[in-house]
């Protein structure tokens, strides 16, 4: 069967690709001695030339137009517009974004999974990493809430209790129980010294509440 001339050159462009993977090591020699070669035969005024034309190319300039090479081999005249860089924290406010996203997409039973993996990978954890693991996230909390304006403070606060409330009304009586005999636990292995912060923590936390909140909680002893 005949091949038409738009089919015949793409069977050569594979031909060619094909073999320039097989003989790539042989093909950077053959270049290399080519460009020895190439500078043997330069005559003086050629090299000047050469060394003029690089110096005159600032390092983003020589960039760029490896950059405009690369595009051209493959057939684009225009390449595209570069990307600005994101910063640090740019990064890390992108990737929160989209696991946020992705949560959100779950069903019901892939975050079951999901909470069952953390789970047991807390569970893994040597008593070194749960410190470290604490460490990381009060230092990315407090960065966090330094980042955030007054109003973003607020809204957080209310979305968090908005959140435990909601998570403490869709617990069952079993998950109820648990809970408490864990905090009684956590409080049993306090330190004295973590038991007065905490005494010191719930006395100016209740200073700070409205009437309200006070009247709806019991007083601490």
């Amino acid at each position: 069967m005949k091949l038409s001339p738009e089919e015949r050159k793409e069977k050569r462009k594979e031909v060619n690709r094909q073999y320039q993977l097989k003989n790539k090591e042989v093909l950077k020699e053959k270049r290399k001695e080519y460009l020895k070669r190439r500078l043997q035969n330069m005559t003086e005024e050629q090299k000047e030339k050469g060394k003029e034309s690089n110096k005159r190319l600032s390092p983003e300039e020589r960039k760029e137009r490896r950059r405009e090479r690369y595009y051209l081999k493959r057939g684009i005249s225009t390449p595209p517009p570069i990307k600005p860089r994101l910063t640090p924290e740019e990064r890390k406010e992108r990737r929160r974004e989209y696991y946020k996203r992705k949560w959100e997409n779950m069903t019901k039973e892939q975050k079951e999974k999901r909470y069952e993996y953390l789970k047991r990978r807390l569970r893994n954890m040597t008593e070194e990493q749960r410190e470290e693991r604490k460490e990381k996230r009060k230092e990315s909390h407090k960065i966090r809430l330094q980042n955030m304006t007054e109003e973003q403070r607020k809204e957080q606060k209310e979305k968090k209790k908005e959140y435990l409330k909601r998570r403490y009304q869709n617990r069952t009586e079993e998950q109820r129980e648990e809970r408490k005999e864990y905090d009684k636990r956590r409080n049993q292995n306090r330190t004295e010294e973590q038991k007065e912060k905490r005494k010191e923590y719930l006395k100016r936390r209740y200073q700070n509440m409205t009437e309200e909140q006070k009247n709806k909680t019991i007083t601490p002893h």
